[in-house]
Parts: structure tokens; sequence; C-alpha cells
């Protein structure tokens, strides 16, 4: 028997394949649980997790069984108080928002309705306020001379990553911004691969109509608008999101609505302040 191996337990040398369940026939249910403690004094961790771990070690599918559901009867394995630790820690201490939280408990295997249950621990307020500290703390590394748009980009982008929805992100990161006094510098925006003095200079030769193939005349060709508007044009923005709002559900909910919007814009080279503070005017000027 090899060095540090346990009684029905085969030679592990450096090397050797995982283990797979049954691997162990003779192991057993005490030895399961020894193996799912020894995994507790680490972190807390869910059934789904340990099951799991005990798999890999070889233990029998029915010898795990038992283990955990001994475990369980005593307290020591709770997937709705493990839920509820895994959220708060992470929320508090890693600054994880909702939507990461909600993908983590998925991964090690929580019932929805324990992940539910404790995400509710995070309110809207609470995350806000985690986000608005995560994007000061950020803000003390950024150059001050940074553009408006490059910052609101880097900001937005690091709490999407952390799981916040990108409402969320942009109404924090543009509070903050105004907060900071990070004035508004905006660079050359540019629109379909052109600059905005290539589109700008364009002569009525260089539009043409999509439907007939026709150039149109000097005096239509100034008053048709583009299909796609030259970003840094606020107005064509503002006309944008009014009609897509004409098609949208009266009862969408404004999150998603934001979003919708947000990133229609985005996809039209509209740079993310401007965009979101299109979206958020014209979703308050459809709400009186």
């Amino acid at each position: 028997m090899a060095a540090g191996s346990q009684p029905g337990e085969p030679d592990r040398r450096a090397g050797t394949r995982r283990l797979a369940p049954g691997d162990r026939p003779k192991a057993t249910v005490d030895q399961a649980k020894d193996a799912c403690l020894n995994l507790l004094a680490v972190r807390a961790r869910s059934r789904a997790e340990l099951e799991k771990r005990l798999g890999e070690k070889g233990f029998r599918l029915e010898v795990t069984a038992a283990a955990l559901d001994r475990l369980t009867e005593v307290g020591l394995i709770d997937d709705s108080s493990f839920a509820e630790q895994w959220v708060h820690e992470r929320h508090t201490y890693s600054g994880r928002g909702k939507r990461a939280l909600q993908r983590e408990l998925r991964d090690k295997g929580v019932a929805p309705a324990d992940a539910e249950n404790a995400l509710a621990i995070v309110t809207d307020d609470a995350e806000r306020a985690r986000a608005t500290d995560l994007v000061r703390r950020k803000l003390q590394t950024l150059p001050r001379d940074l553009d408006r748009d490059k910052a609101v980009r880097r900001l937005v982008g690091m709490l999407a990553r952390r799981g916040y929805d990108q409402s969320t992100a942009f109404a924090v990161v543009t509070s903050a911004l105004d907060e900071a006094g990070l004035d508004r510098t905006p660079a050359a925006p540019r629109s379909a691969g052109r600059s905005r003095a290539a589109v700008e200079a364009m002569t009525p030769a260089d539009t043409v109509d999509e439907t007939t193939g026709d150039t149109p005349e000097p005096e239509t060709a100034t008053l048709r608008s583009p299909r796609r508007p030259v970003p840094g044009d606020d107005q064509a923005a503002v006309d944008l999101v009014r009609r897509k709002l004409r098609s949208m559900s009266a009862d969408l909910d404004r999150a998603k609505a934001t979003r919708r919007l947000v990133d229609m814009l985005a996809r039209r080279g509209y740079s993310p302040s401007t965009a979101y503070a299109v979206v958020k005017a014209e979703l308050a000027e459809a709400d009186r």
C-alpha cells in the first residue's frame, strides 16, 4: 500500500488518474464522513459540492448518500444556510453583484428556492451602495485627465464583470463621475468605419437611397436622416429611442427597457455616457 493511502483505498501515486465513484468498493460510510468533515473544515460547502468530491475520491454512490444524509441530520450540511453565508461573504467582501452570486450558487448545485431566499438578502439599495463603493475606489487609480467616455467604459466593464446589471452600472458610474467632477472631454466619434469629419463632409452623391439605389438631389439629401446616425448627435439618439419606445411593451420592466435601449445605442456607436443619459431622460419623459 502506498504511503498516505487509507484502508480500502487503492495505491495512488503521482500522475495517476482521478478516481471515479465506486473505485474504492471497500470504503466505508465513516470514511466518507471523515472526508466531508475535512472539506468542511476548510470552508462551508453545499451538498452537491461534497457529493462531487466524494465521487472523485472513489466512494460508492450509496456510501456517499448515506454519509451526506447523516451529516444533514446533524446540521453540518444545510444548503439554505450555506447559500446565505455565501451570498453575504461574496457580496460584502468580494463585491459580487446579484447576477454573479446567482450564477455561483447555481454552479454549486444550490436549489433555486434556496438561492432565491439567499439573494433576497442583497436589496437593490445594498447592491447600489456596494457598486458605488467599488467605483469610488477604482476612480482613485484612474488618471485624472482620462476621457470621461473611457472612464465610463472601464468602470461599467468592471461592474459588469462582478455581476452588476447594466442599468445599475451606468447609473452608479455616471453619479460617481459627476460627484468626482470628471468633466466630459469627448473623443472624435466614429460611425460604420468613418470618422466624424468624413461623415460630415459627405456630399449628396455619397448618400444613396437604399430602397431605390438612386442618388437623391442635393436639397433632399440634406433633409434625409441617414439610417445609421452619427454618434455624438444627441437628437438622432433621442429620435431612435423614441421610435423604439413606441414598439416596446408598456408594462416592460424599467431596468430591462434601459438595458435594451442603451444596448441599441451602443451598437450604433454611441458612447456609454451619451446612451445612458438619453435613455434615462426619455424614460423619465415617458413616465409623465
